[in-house]
């Protein structure tokens, strides 16, 4: 089970993902095949982009990843925040809502 600041994280991550994708109605779960929201490399960069700059992080993905669902994308954006910077930075994101 993720630590709530990874939680936190990832929740975040699919308003950002809800937020690039064409169609609004589809119902974005950490199951979700990537496939089925129809998320392209430019939707990828701006999610990675707004990840960035809200959260004073740097994401390294390889250019030629690929994910099967949003967790596995979700996961390996996650991974790349150092566990106690994400539990400050999603902490400071629950002060703001």
């Amino acid at each position: 089970m993720p630590e709530q600041g990874q939680t936190d994280l990832s929740e975040r991550i699919i308003e950002f993902i809800r937020g690039e994708i064409q169609d609004k109605t589809i119902e974005i779960t950490r199951d979700t095949p990537i496939e089925s929201i129809q998320m392209d490399s430019i939707d990828v960069i701006e999610v990675l982009f707004k990840f960035e700059e809200e959260f004073d992080a740097t994401v390294n993905l390889a250019p030629d990843s690929r994910f099967a669902t949003v967790g596995e994308f979700v996961d390996a954006v996650i991974a790349q925040v150092p566990p106690k910077k994400a539990a400050r930075v999603a902490s400071k994101h629950k002060k703001k809502a």
